[in-house]
């Protein structure tokens, strides 16, 4: 985020972060480095979509969320069939989401949900290996485990 507020200084950028130590890090380097189009929304990102009913964006980012391995906690995962539903009806004309992982099963996932929202709306799907933004520290991360890493671009049409 820090870089996309660089990249985008005119722009708002939502940070949600449901956990303190989240919280406090952004907020902290936000202000050593005067950053002020950051705002930080600090719970889970469904209280955010209950509060901000009307909200739409252009850009969506969702890099490295938890991927909860296990089957019996795949319903904890930040992405699912209606959390992407949600967001694609709450793009601009000509929004995006880009979301990326490092766990094969998520990411093929989300891949499959999206098949199924392209079947009902009109959006295009691309896959990629490259981040379209900076590496993020879960990426560096991923990278450095020598993990798979993919990137999906969901853009309305």
């Amino acid at each position: 985020m820090f870089y996309l507020s660089s990249k985008f200084p005119r722009k708002k950028i939502i940070a949600i972060e449901p956990f303190k130590n989240g919280v406090a890090n952004i907020a902290h380097y936000a202000l050593e480095n005067k950053i002020k189009n950051i705002f930080i929304f600090p719970f889970v990102f469904q209280k955010f979509l209950k509060k901000y009913k009307n909200f739409s964006f252009e850009q969506c980012y969702i890099f490295f969320p938890d991927p909860w391995p296990k089957k019996r906690h795949h319903k904890r995962r930040l992405v699912n069939y209606a959390t992407l539903l949600e967001l694609i009806k709450r793009c601009n004309k000509k929004g995006e989401i880009y979301f990326g992982s490092d766990n094969e099963h998520y990411f093929e996932n989300v891949y499959d949900y999206a098949k199924d929202l392209k079947k009902i709306m009109d959006i295009k799907l691309k896959k990629a290996k490259k981040t379209p933004t900076t590496h993020t520290k879960y990426h560096r991360r991923a990278q450095k485990l020598k993990n798979n890493i993919n990137f999906l671009k969901i853009a309305k049409s």
